[in-house]
């Protein structure tokens, strides 16, 4: 987890106990907690919206080929060289 072996953690748990004390400490984990999902919560939305708008972007893409590939159906523009 982020680069952090077990002894890391264990002295940075050490230092927010003595920092913060035994009382403040369980209230700071939990808003880490909460935090920490409304973070993931956020990215998650901000993942799928940039998936969809890539999947809107194909097929935009592909409707647009379609069109210019499609022969024209007016007989006066289908014989003449671009």
């Amino acid at each position: 987890m982020f680069g952090i072996g077990a002894q890391e953690l264990v002295v940075v748990a050490l230092i927010a106990l003595v920092v913060f004390g035994p009382r403040r400490l369980p209230q700071m984990a939990r808003e880490l907690g909460h935090f920490v999902s409304e973070a993931r919560h956020s990215i998650d939305e901000f993942k799928e919206e940039l998936s969809s708008e890539d999947v809107n972007e194909v097929r935009r893409d592909v409707q647009e080929s379609k069109n210019e590939r499609a022969p024209s159906k007016d007989p006066d523009t289908r014989h003449r060289k671009p």
